[in-house]
């Protein structure tokens, strides 16, 4: 998802993923994912931030791609469990305080739908390259 961008996303910082969701014989979670132009189905953000010329997903988008996939919408005590079990991936908080972040702030904020994001407040974002790990990581959790 890193790679062969269109010039539109590259010129918006951005590529929309959509994931499909299914259930083998054994009940695992099986998963596969796709660019997109359109917010229909499972749709998360791809986020290039160039000064570090990496591309990372926000802990929100995290959250709503895992009730997703395993088909249940956590309480408010399991997103915080959720987040404390990503915290061993380190991500790293961007905020509108802190002048290395400031501008990668207000471009997450400035998105359209689907909103990477919740409220404008600072925001945990990692990697992209750990997504596969860190979701089976926490369905493991979910579905054992």
């Amino acid at each position: 998802m890193t790679e062969n961008w269109t010039p539109a996303e590259r010129q918006a910082q951005r590529r929309l993923v959509r994931f499909h969701r299914d259930q083998d014989t054994n009940a695992r979670v099986l998963c596969h994912f796709e660019p997109v132009d359109t917010d229909e189905g499972i749709v998360v953000s791809c986020i290039y931030w160039k000064d570090n010329d990496a591309c990372y997903i926000t802990s929100v988008d995290c959250i709503y791609l895992l009730e997703s996939l395993i088909g249940v919408t956590f309480t408010v005590e399991e997103k915080n469990r959720v987040r404390r079990n990503l915290e061993g991936f380190k991500p790293l908080t961007v905020s509108k305080l802190k002048p290395s972040s400031a501008a990668f702030f207000k471009l997450i904020m400035a998105f359209p739908n689907p909103k990477p994001r919740n409220i404008e407040k600072d925001v945990k974002i990692f990697p992209w390259s750990i997504l596969e790990t860190a979701l089976k990581k926490i369905i493991r959790k979910y579905t054992a």
